[in-house]
């Protein structure tokens, strides 16, 4: 007959396993080894439950018992039963009794109607980067994005691959959007455009960001320098806003065109990331040598410290820029961007730190 062994050492020593280790010295440490081992199926988690919008349901009922949300979700309750485990244990849903409703970061940041949902960087995360990080061991190893792989085309980068399916490149430009409004507030209350007369936005996607800029600087002109489908997107959005007797599109390749001659101040948000230090000299160089006298080049942002140990944002973004976007960028120090700025001559350099692991740094040609 089985029966639980009597083994008064064995107990203590499950005891203090139990709860001196596992709950108290190593909780943290266990709890990440547990988030690492099982982000695939964790991210997949999140993803399905933003898929399926119930946080948006939960949103709108407050709170509902597992039967009802089976039932609205036209869900077997079993499968339910296991998505909604999942959502408890990683804190994206509370739990009372047999009810369950949105925890706060939810409420704000997964429910559609939410003004800062990031719902649109979940389907990015998942449609087209999950596919690549399975590469990431050979995109290390031929220093090159061999995750690349997984779309269609002959191009070398991302961008590129995803001008052939309007699906990925809506979900792309979503994203990239969604993450635009994210960082636009702080972008528009560090930076004084008051002196600007034309700015370029280099990479500026849909134009979010100068659409943004242009309300808070009436006076302001502005321009998308971008690739073509990218710029036609931007030209619709621009149009939409009712602002296109002061914001344009440049169609082109930043390294190769030559940018506009009124420029006076030249934008890369979130692009520097995109590329080696090497080719982001080669930028700055390019931008110092377009300026006026009193121009200026701003980079914004999200850093990794100076030390290199962190921040976990720029250990989430490096990887995908290896294996998937180009192949040759990552998120970059401090000390390198001013570095970058000085030796292709700009002076006067300023930064300053962001909420969420972003910053601003402007370099004036003098």
């Amino acid at each position: 007959m089985a029966k639980l062994a009597n083994n008064p050492a064995q107990r203590v020593w499950n005891w203090i396993q139990r709860y001196l280790l596992e709950r108290v010295l190593l909780r943290r440490p266990y709890e990440r080894m547990y988030l690492i081992l099982g982000g695939h199926i964790f991210f997949q988690t999140l993803s399905a439950a933003v898929e399926l919008d119930l946080f948006s349901l939960l949103a709108k009922h407050r709170s509902m018992t597992r039967e009802e949300i089976a039932r609205a979700l036209q869900c077997a309750d079993q499968p339910i039963r296991i998505l909604l485990l999942g959502c408890t244990a990683l804190g994206l849903l509370c739990k009372r009794g047999a009810s369950y409703s949105n925890t706060f970061l939810s409420q704000r940041l997964l429910v559609r109607d939410a003004p800062k949902n990031i719902i649109d960087v979940v389907r990015w995360q998942n449609h087209i980067n999950y596919r690549a990080m399975s590469h990431f061991v050979e995109a290390i190893r031929a220093n090159s994005n061999a995750g690349l792989q997984e779309f269609a085309g002959t191009e070398s980068t991302l961008y590129g691959r995803l001008a052939h399916d309007d699906r990925l490149e809506g979900i792309f430009q979503g994203a990239m959007e969604s993450i635009s409004v994210q960082a636009n507030a702080m972008l528009v209350r560090s930076l004084d455009l008051r002196g600007t007369s034309y700015l370029v936005d280099v990479g500026g996607g849909n134009g979010t960001n100068i659409v943004v800029l242009a309300r808070r600087f009436p006076h302001l002109r502005a321009a998308v320098f971008d690739s073509e489908s990218v710029c036609e997107i931007a030209k619709e959005n621009i149009a939409k806003e009712g602002l296109s007797d002061r914001l344009d599109v440049w169609p082109g390749d930043c390294f190769r065109d030559p940018f506009p001659k009124e420029v006076d101040a030249i934008l890369f948000a979130h692009f520097f990331t995109i590329w080696s230090g090497q080719r982001n000299r080669q930028l700055l160089s390019k931008c110092f040598d377009s300026l006026p006298k009193g121009g200026a080049v701003i980079i914004f942002n999200m850093m990794q410290r100076d030390s290199e140990n962190g921040p976990l944002g720029a250990a989430l973004g490096s990887p995908y820029f290896l294996t998937l976007a180009t192949g040759e960028g990552m998120l970059y120090t401090w000390h390198e961007y001013k570095q970058w700025m000085c030796e292709a001559g700009f002076r006067s350099i300023e930064s300053r730190p962001l909420p969420r692991d972003h910053g601003l740094i402007i370099g004036r040609k003098m």
